[in-house]
């Protein structure tokens, strides 16, 4: 149907590998989870991307049922009910997406990042136009991020340790930080002062601006006695608590409600030590409430870690993103894609 396409009819199954991708959604957090991939086509045809690999899932701040889906090989996936059915763009069918994000006071205007390239649409998908590229062929836009405040302000990291950031909806540039070396490999915004801005770097750590960008600092001082924890993994905020971070490294779990300045250990179950986590997210009206996976099972605390409960994964995929509706918490989702 299209050159790197995965998509399938509706419901099929193959006799040698199981269609086990795509997305899975869970409406009792976490208990149960099912696939939630049927793509809407042409002449009322029903596909579906159960056996699509996905880069990681997006959704809109002013609508948690509008999702979108960065896929491998067929460009981007989207929702508007909260994944019982997906579409695709005319023009963003197929293609690598690495990241996506809504804009947060105009949900029309959505940014997707593929290789070294920015693409922005302001007319809801019908249009998409490359508002940014790196001149360099070979550096990847590895981490993107918005301003919750000031819809204009966009934040790009790449593959060589730059930090950049637009004002004005991604026209003009500046380089804001640069890790030489190194590759940023997250950037957040504060969701409640977006002056405060943090990024995770492969090699050096994490690092904080208080400026909106203009000036940054190591957090290295808070983390070193960590061992492992330069190591970098993921950062996420916590939005139900001001200043509030969970950091994964190769020391495992560490919390922060200081904006970076202390740390906590979150005890992990052992076996996920040794197994590597793959993603994590909190619940947005609850920071006792924390979900990981491995690469077999799924874990969770409501009591902020002091005791886990854990379940095996119904698929053999890999899980690249988590996402929990912050209205309706109960509702998760997980980004799957096969292992190399």
């Amino acid at each position: 149907m299209l050159a790197g396409c995965t998509l399938v009819p509706a419901g099929s199954m193959s006799t040698v590998t199981k269609l086990d991708g795509g997305i899975w959604r869970s409406s009792d957090s976490g208990k149960t989870l099912s696939q939630a991939n049927d793509v809407l086509a042409t002449k009322g045809r029903v596909l579906s991307m159960n056996n699509a690999d996905i880069n990681g899932l997006a959704m809109d701040p002013q609508d948690p049922a509008a999702l979108y889906a960065a896929s491998v090989a067929n460009g981007i996936f989207y929702s508007n009910d909260g994944g019982a059915s997906w579409q695709q763009f005319a023009t963003m069918k197929a293609g690598n997406i690495a990241d996506i994000a809504v804009d947060y006071s105009d949900k029309c205007v959505v940014y997707a990042t593929t290789q070294n390239k920015l693409f922005k649409t302001d007319d809801c998908g019908r249009g998409w136009n490359n508002v940014y590229y790196h001149q360099k062929s070979q550096v990847m836009l590895t981490a993107m991020a918005l301003d919750p405040k000031a819809s204009l302000a966009v934040y790009l990291g790449t593959s060589e340790g730059e930090i950049l950031k637009s004002a004005d909806g991604g026209h003009a540039w500046l380089t804001v930080y640069r890790a030489a070396g190194d590759k940023v490999l997250d950037i957040i915004v504060d969701p409640n002062d977006s002056k405060i801005v943090y990024a995770g770097t492969a090699r050096k750590g994490l690092f904080k601006s208080t400026d909106a960008g203009r000036s940054w600092n190591s957090l290295g001082e808070g983390i070193k006695s960590y061992v492992g924890s330069q190591q970098y993994g993921k950062l996420i905020a916590d939005p139900a608590t001001p200043n509030a971070l969970i950091y994964l490294s190769k020391f495992g779990m560490l919390r922060t409600v200081d904006g970076g300045g202390t740390w906590k250990v979150i005890d992990l179950l052992p076996a996920s030590k040794s197994a590597g986590i793959l993603a994590v997210a909190v619940n947005p009206q609850n920071s006792s409430e924390i979900y990981y996976v491995t690469a077999s099972t799924s874990v969770k605390t409501t009591d902020g870690g002091a005791k886990w409960s854990s379940q095996q994964l119904p698929f053999n995929r890999l899980v690249t993103d988590i996402k929990i509706n912050p209205i309706t918490p109960g509702i998760i989702y997980l980004a799957t894609k096969q292992a190399k």
